[in-house]
């Protein structure tokens, strides 16, 4: 690469390492095209990418962007994967793809601007989705107001019941004591 190039490479890795909120580094040597497509389009479904990137570039970048943490990382063959939108959905397919191919190790990353290590990312994967946490935290607001509902509905029951009674009672011709009325 000419030294411009390079340059604008720098500034573009720069601007999209700044732009993510989470990045993962791993290890590809070993995979297949085909693996590494199929990871793209999968990471691509949960708004992130797999770049292959040179390493002198990409830690050059890392460096401008202040983050330090992460240049032991940018040994060997390494891909950045760059998370912009929900960090738990890229992780599960980062997970899932590094449990499948022996050849795809997780090295680490950043998440928030803070160091990320395999445990951690290990954790944001076993997270449940968005929908699935939302689903249950309406669920819980929704299982007090049945009850109530129910409650309520049973009250009325009750008392229609008893004024059914009463009127079938006087509609008889019984006497009604105090305690019933």
């Amino acid at each position: 690469m000419v030294r411009k190039d390079k340059q604008d490479k720098v500034k573009e890795l720069e601007d999209l390492f700044k732009k993510a909120n989470t990045l993962v580094l791993a290890e590809y040597r070993g995979l297949t095209v085909s693996q590494q497509t199929l990871l793209r389009k999968n990471l691509k479904n949960v708004g992130a990418t797999f770049n292959v990137v040179k390493m002198s570039l990409a830690k050059r970048a890392a460096t401008k962007a202040g983050f330090e943490d992460i240049l032991d990382y940018f040994s060997g063959p390494t891909g950045v994967t760059v998370i912009e939108s929900d960090p738990v959905e890229a992780a599960k397919v980062l997970k899932e793809f590094s449990d499948e191919n022996d050849s795809f190790i997780v090295k680490g990353g950043l998440m928030d601007n803070k160091p990320l290590t395999i445990e951690q990312l290990n954790v944001l994967a076993s997270i449940e989705s968005k929908d699935v946490l939302l689903a249950k935290i309406a669920g819980g607001f929704n299982a007090p107001l049945s009850k109530l509902a129910y409650a309520l509905k049973g009250l009325t029951n009750k008392t229609s019941f008893a004024l059914q009674a009463l009127i079938e009672k006087k509609e008889s011709g019984e006497e009604i004591s105090k305690e019933e009325e």
